[in-house]
C-alpha cells in the first residue's frame, strides 16, 4: 500500500522538489518509528513529542503515516489551549516555513485539514507563518477555504478569517469559484433543516455578494452543475419546504426581518416641494410614523426573542428564506445577459429540480425571468406539470393552475410512455406516503390527488389508455392495491381496539345507573342524593357517557363491517373514523366527571378538599387519551373538512 500510496504522490506532485524530497525520505519511511510522535500529535502532548523531535530533527517536516501526513497534518485535529499550544510549538521548530506546503496522499496542506477541522487557532497559526499556503489547492482543485465554506456550520469564524486573508482570486473565479459557491450552499442549507445560527444566515447572504461580484458563477460547471440547480434541490431553504406547524406559522408572519434590499423610490425634487408643499409633508409624516411602528415592531419582537427562545429560531429561519429567494433572483438576474441556448441549457434542468421538490418559490421566480422555459421537458419528455403530480408537489401543482393558459397547454401532453397528468396521478408516489399519518390517511390524501387533477382534465381523456394499454383508474387500482390492504387493515385494527374501550365503557355507565352513589330510601324508592348538585352532574355524566359509548361502539362496528371500496377511503371511512373518535372522546371525559361526583358524594360531602385531588386524577386518562388519539383526530378533520392542500398559492404571478 505505501507504494501505491507513493505513486499516487509522486503521480499528483508537480513540485519537483517535492517528488525528490519523497524519494530521499523512502528508505527512512517505516511508519512505526514514527508512533510515539503520531500518538504525541493525536494528544496534543508536546512533552513527548519534543522528546522525540531531539532524537530525530527531520521527523517535523516527515509523512508519519501511510496516508502520507506528517506530524502537523495530524496535530491540527486537535483544538484547544493544548491543540494551540503543540501547533504553535511545532510550527517554531520547522526551520523551512516551505515545509509547511507539505501534502499528504491527497495534496492537502495541514492548513487544509486546519479549515475543515474548523480550527481557528492553527490555521492563524499557519496562514501567519507561510500566508503562500493560502493559495495552495489539493490535487481535487480545492482551496482551504473551499474547505472552510464546505464545514462552515462548524464555526463560521473559520470561513470569515479565510474570507478575509484569501486576497488571490483564483479561488473566487471559474471553475474554483463555482465550487467554493456550492460549498457555502450546502454548509448552510442543510444544516438550516435543524438548527438555525446567524452563521448560515450569512452564509447565503455571502453567496448572493459572491455572485454579484463575480457573474459567471451562477452558470454551470464542468460536471453539469449549476447554482441555480443546487438551490434548487434544497428545498428547506423556501418557506414551502419548512413544514411549519399552526403556531410556528403564526409567529413567522408576525416576526420582522431586516430587507437588505434599496428602496429605489425618487426622492422629491424641489419643483415637488414647490408645487405642494402640504402633500410632500404629508407623506413624510406618514413615512416618519411608518418606520417609527417599524421600529418599535422590531424592538418588541427583540425582547420577546429574550423571552420566548423559539422566536428567535423562527426569525432566523425567515431570514434564511428570504435571503434565498433574493439569492435566487440574484442568480436568474446574471443569467438573462446570456442567449437563449444557454439560459435554456442552465435554467431547465433546476426548473424541473424545483418541481420535484415542491419548492414553488424557485419555480415562480423563474417563471417571471424565463417564462418560455415553463414549457420544458426532461428526457422521458415529462413537463413541470407532469413532474408535479407525479411527486404529489401540490405547491407547484397549485402554482401551475391558477395560470389557466399555462395549464391548459401542459395538461394535454404526454409522456414518452403514453401517461397523461391524470395517469400520472393514479401512480403512488412512495416517497410522499409518510406526509400522512396511517395507510388509510394515506390512501385518502391519493384519491384526493387523483380526483383533483381529474377536475381540470378534459373528459376526453378520462379514458385514455397510455402506452401499457391501460386507462388511469387502472393504473391507479393497479398502483394502490397493497396501500388499499394496509388501509383495511388499519382501520379495522383501530376500530377493533376501540370497540373494547367503547363496550367497557358501556357496561360501566349501565352499571353506574342502575346502582346509583349513596343508594335508595326504603320508603320511596328515590336515590338519597336526588337533591345534591353533584348527584345531578353524575346523572347528566353518567347518561351521556352511556348514550355516547354506545354510540361509539355502533360506529366502530359499522367500520369494521364496511365494504372498504376505494371510494370509501375518500370521505366514508374517515368521517366514520372521527365520529367514532369523538364520541369515544366524550364518553371518557363524561365517565370521568360521572366518577368524581360520585366520589365528592360519598366521601367529600363535608371534605371539600377531597374533589381536587380527584378531579386532577380524573384529568389523568383525559390527557392521555388528548395526548395519544388527539393528533390522528385533527389530522382526520384536516384532511377530510378542512381547507385541503389546492388552492391559489401566489398573488404575484398574472
Amino acid at each position: 500500500m505505501c507504494c501505491k500510496l507513493s505513486l499516487l504522490l509522486v503521480c499528483h506532485c508537480t513540485d519537483g522538489s517535492s517528488i525528490k524530497r519523497a524519494e530521499s525520505t523512502e528508505s527512512k519511511r517505516d511508519y512505526s518509528w514514527y508512533l510515539p510522535l503520531y500518538r504525541a500529535s493525536l494528544s496534543g502532548d508536546w512533552k513527548k513529542a519534543e522528546e522525540f523531535l531531539k532524537r530525530d530533527e527531520e521527523a517535523s517536516r516527515a509523512q508519519i503515516n501511510s496516508l502520507l501526513q506528517t506530524a502537523l497534518h495530524v496535530a491540527v485535529g486537535v483544538k484547544g489551549v493544548k491543540g494551540k499550544h503543540f501547533v504553535k510549538k511545532l510550527v517554531a521548530t520547522i526551520k523551512n516555513k516551505e515545509d509547511l506546503t507539505i501534502r499528504d496522499c491527497l495534496g492537502e496542506t495541514a492548513l487544509h485539514y486546519a479549515a475543515r477541522f474548523g480550527n481557528l487557532d492553527a490555521a492563524k497559526i499557519l496562514a501567519t507563518s507561510y500566508p503562500r499556503l493560502l493559495d495552495i489547492d489539493c490535487f481535487d482543485g480545492l482551496y482551504p477555504i473551499h474547505y472552510a465554506a464546505e464545514y462552515g456550520y462548524f464555526s463560521v469564524d473559520v470561513f470569515a478569517y479565510f474570507l478575509s486573508v484569501t486576497k488571490d482570486s483564483a479561488p473566487y473565479t471559474g471553475l474554483k469559484g463555482v465550487r467554493l459557491l456550492y460549498r457555502l450552499i450546502h454548509s448552510d442549507l442543510y444544516v438550516s433543516r435543524f438548527f438555525i445560527s446567524a452563521a448560515q444566515v450569512w452564509l447565503i447572504d455571502f453567496a448572493r455578494e459572491l455572485v454579484e461580484e463575480y457573474p459567471d458563477l451562477a452558470k454551470y460547471d464542468s460536471d453539469g452543475k449549476s447554482a441555480l440547480k443546487e438551490l434548487a434541490m434544497k428545498e428547506f431553504t423556501f418557506l414551502s419546504g419548512s413544514h411549519l406547524n399552526f403556531w410556528q406559522q403564526l409567529l413567522y408572519y408576525c416576526v420582522p426581518v431586516k430587507s437588505t434590499s434599496r428602496s429605489r423610490q425618487r426622492r422629491p425634487n424641489a419643483s415637488d416641494l414647490e408645487n405642494d408643499s402640504q402633500m410632500v409633508k404629508t407623506k413624510y409624516v406618514r413615512i416618519y410614523f411608518r418606520t417609527v411602528i417599524k421600529k418599535l415592531h422590531t424592538l418588541i419582537f427583540g425582547v420577546l426573542e429574550i423571552v420566548v427562545p423559539p422566536l428567535k429560531h423562527i426569525r432566523k429561519k425567515k431570514l434564511i428564506h428570504h435571503n434565498a429567494v433574493k439569492y435566487a433572483e440574484c442568480l436568474c438576474e446574471k443569467i438573462e445577459t446570456l442567449n437563449d441556448k444557454e439560459i435554456d441549457s442552465i435554467v431547465s434542468r433546476p426548473l424541473l429540480d424545483a418541481a420535484c421538490y415542491d419548492t414553488y418559490e424557485h419555480v415562480e421566480i423563474i417563471f417571471r425571468k424565463f417564462p418560455s422555459l415553463a414549457y420544458c421537458y426532461d428526457q422521458d419528455s415529462k413537463n413541470i406539470l407532469h413532474i408535479a403530480i407525479e411527486h404529489r408537489c401540490e405547491n407547484v401543482f397549485n402554482l401551475i393552475c391558477q395560470m389557466s393558459q399555462l395549464q391548459h397547454q401542459l395538461m394535454v401532453s404526454v409522456d414518452s410512455s403514453g401517461n397523461t397528468v391524470l395517469h400520472l396521478a393514479g401512480k403512488m408516489a412512495r416517497n410522499k406516503l409518510n406526509l400522512v399519518s396511517g395507510p388509510a390517511l394515506q390512501m385518502q390524501r391519493e384519491l384526493q390527488w387523483f380526483k383533483e387533477v381529474k377536475k381540470i382534465v378534459p373528459p376526453l381523456y378520462w379514458e385514455s389508455l397510455n402506452g401499457e394499454k391501460n386507462a388511469p383508474y387502472v393504473v391507479f387500482t393497479n398502483e394502490h392495491e397493497k396501500l388499499k390492504v394496509d388501509g383495511e387493515k388499519w382501520m379495522k385494527d383501530t376500530s377493533s381496539s376501540c370497540t373494547i374501550a367503547a363496550a367497557l365503557i358501556a357496561t360501566i355507565a349501565f352499571a353506574a345507573a342502575i346502582t346509583v352513589p349513596g343508594g335508595n330510601e326504603q320508603q320511596s324508592g328515590l336515590p338519597i342524593f336526588s337533591g345534591n348538585i353533584a348527584f345531578i352532574i353524575f346523572a347528566i355524566s353518567n347518561a351521556a357517557s352511556l348514550f355516547t359509548s354506545s354510540t361509539s361502539l355502533l360506529v366502530f362496528l359499522s367500520v369494521l363491517t364496511s365494504r372498504y371500496a376505494e371510494e370509501d377511503f375518500l370521505h366514508t371511512l374517515p368521517r366514520s373514523l372521527i365520529l367514532g373518535l369523538l364520541t369515544l372522546f366524550l364518553s371518557i371525559t363524561s365517565m370521568m366527571i360521572s366518577f368524581s361526583a360520585t366520589v365528592y358524594l360519598v366521601f367529600g360531602q363535608k371534605k371539600a378538599w377531597v374533589l381536587v385531588p380527584v378531579a386532577t386524577m380524573a384529568c389523568l386518562p383525559i390527557t392521555s387519551f388528548v395526548l395519544l388519539q388527539f393528533p390522528l383526530l385533527v389530522a382526520l378533520i384536516s384532511s377530510t373538512y378542512g381547507a385541503g392542500i389546492f388552492g391559489k398559492k401566489s398573488n404575484l404571478l398574472f
